[in-house]
């Protein structure tokens, strides 16, 4: 029978902060402290005095779209180029096809029209010009206030165009139709300024790469209100870097997640550095000093730090920084914009002479610390009891710079009504045909009609249900045939006064059908749409439209009750 002694130090108190104060006496204390941590006994461990590294580096040069390989896993879209030197990616990623020219081309082009008949001294036939050729001024996107005056008094680019082309070739009874006079010097100018204004518009107006309208980006995923693609380097192959739940804004390397791969190095894509690289000691801002007597800054009070016994956390940091602080060295490694990198050599030469190789992290005792790696994380998030693979892989984004964004031109709002037992889809703003913001809400509540005042005594009124604000519509769920166990929101509309269900105003609804179900959380999700505009490393300007998906602010109560006596 054997018996074993466990031997540990019984600490007198709970708090470490008398430890830490380490409150000073006199210069024989000093000493004493000095020889009991060992600072008087003299080691021959060396100190790094340079290191000398090598890196294979790849040049991201395609990208394509990921939104559909979550629906059909075989569907693999086409790679497409990419230059990070001229080509911002989010704008690549978040741009909304083209369904004709916006708002601004429209207005610029009836203005030049405006000009150029006014330079011809025609301007008493712009009256004619807006009367054949008027913007639509019908329905709930119509333009309203200044943007619908200035409209009104102007010509539709879109249509006058033709009218243009037959001027320009000085057709009489085009002519005729804008109540020109009929003399030649007349219809000489028109054809001079209709072929000018020609040459300017068809070098500006977009083609229509969609037939439909509502279309969304190739990269955004309708189901979950996110952008999904993929990156790579085409003398990387196997390699992808995917973005599965991008939510718009700022793409930087956190967004995107790589699976480990092992590929053999390429000689070729490797290079040394040519200059000494001397490591330094790691720093940080409130840093204890490396040797015990010396003096500590008066602003950084080690003695005010509190942890319970079970507090690991803090623990450990305080260990980290009071004893192993100073065993830890930087190196700059440089990377190029828009790259993946992996170091393939890493060797130190200390003050003696002796080089050591250093590898990864992750290739000794099966670490998988992988907190700033390209971990699946996104795969491992979703399969149960999977930890992310960690990857030697190092992205360089090509970040978006500093830019200009417009306040939200649209903005829908996803929230639970636990009262009503239903998810809800708010519409708060959405834009019109000028471009300008409409605020829904203000709109209905302008609209509504005023409820008549209840006479005296009468009886109250049996509703089947109560009215539910215009901008807000359903999320009805519902359970997929093929997989019983997987649910789903489907967009639904609410037959108001009309037989015909509403449907929504804005692109972002429109473009959605049904959305999964964990999607709408109960902090609720924000989605907006807004103009972005910067200019890249090469001095070239680029716009888009992008997407944000943000938390909400919680649940809501859009007032629909069943089966109710309104005494009111």
């Amino acid at each position: 029978m054997s018996t074993m002694f466990r031997y540990e130090p019984v600490p007198r108190d709970t708090g470490m902060e008398e430890a830490l104060a380490a409150r000073t006496a006199d210069a024989a204390w000093f000493l004493a402290r000095q020889y009991g941590f060992g600072e008087f006994r003299g080691e021959d461990a060396a100190s790094p005095v340079s290191v000398s590294v090598a890196q294979e580096t790849h040049r991201l040069d395609q990208w394509r779209s990921g939104a559909d390989a979550e629906v059909d896993a075989e569907v693999d879209a086409e790679w497409r180029p990419y230059d990070p030197a001229t080509t911002v990616l989010e704008a690549l990623v978040e741009q909304e096809p083209v369904e004709g020219p916006d708002a601004r081309l429209l207005t610029e082009g009836a203005l030049r029209w405006r000009r150029a008949l006014a330079a011809a001294g025609l301007v008493a036939l712009l009256p004619s010009f807006a009367r054949v050729c008027p913007f639509d001024s019908e329905g709930p996107l119509a333009p309203t206030g200044l943007a619908a005056a200035v409209r009104d008094r102007l010509p539709d680019p879109v249509a006058l165009a033709p009218w243009l082309a037959r001027l320009a070739e000085r057709d009489e009874t085009a002519a005729k139709e804008f109540d020109a006079p009929e003399t030649d010097a007349v219809r000489d100018a028109l054809a001079t300024a209709a072929t000018a204004w020609l040459s300017w518009w068809q070098a500006r107006v977009p083609v229509v790469e969609q037939a439909e309208a509502s279309t969304p980006p190739e990269a955004w995923n309708a189901e979950r209100l996110e952008y999904a693609f993929e990156v790579s380097a085409s003398s990387l192959p196997g390699l992808e870097l995917r973005a599965e739940e991008y939510h718009g804004g700022h793409l930087d390397w956190w967004a995107v997640d790589a699976r480990d791969t092992q590929l053999a190095v390429d000689e070729s894509a490797i290079r040394r550095e040519g200059r000494r690289i001397i490591p330094t000691p790691a720093v940080y801002g409130g840093m204890p000093v490396s040797r015990f007597w010396e003096m500590e800054d008066a602003r950084i009070d080690f003695g005010s730090v509190d942890a319970s016994p079970a507090d690991l956390g803090r623990l450990m940091l305080v260990a980290f920084a009071t004893v192993y602080n100073s065993d830890w060295f930087c190196i700059p490694l440089p990377l190029v914009v828009g790259s993946l990198s992996r170091v393939v050599d890493c060797t130190v030469t200390d003050v003696f002479g002796d080089t050591t190789p250093l590898f990864h992290a992750t290739a000794e005792d099966g670490v998988s610390w992988n907190l700033y790696g390209l971990g699946d994380t996104a795969h491992a998030s979703r399969t149960p009891g999977m930890s992310a693979p960690p990857s030697p892989w190092m992205y360089r984004p090509a970040s978006l710079p500093g830019g200009l964004e417009s306040p939200p031109v649209e903005s829908v709002v996803l929230l639970r009504d636990e009262q009503a037992n239903l998810a809800w889809a708010v519409e708060e703003s959405v834009a019109d045909r000028a471009d300008e913001r409409v605020d829904r809400h203000e709109r209905w509540t302008t609209a509504a009609r005023p409820r008549p005042a209840p006479e005296p005594g009468a009886a109250p009124r049996y509703l089947v249900a109560t009215e539910v604000p215009a901008h807000w519509y359903p999320l009805v769920p519902q359970v997929l045939a093929a997989d019983q166990e997987s649910n789903r929101f489907r967009l639904a509309g609410l037959v108001r006064d009309e037989s015909i269900p509403q449907v929504p105003l804005g692109r972002l609804l429109n473009e959605t059908d049904r959305l999964f179900e964990e999607e709408v959380p109960r902090s609720g999700v924000r989605v907006e749409r807004a103009r972005q505009f910067t200019r890249w490393q090469d001095g070239a300007p680029h716009s888009w439209t992008t997407r944000r998906k943000v938390s909400g602010f919680g649940g809501g109560s859009s007032g629909l009750r069943f089966d109710v006596l309104d005494e009111d």
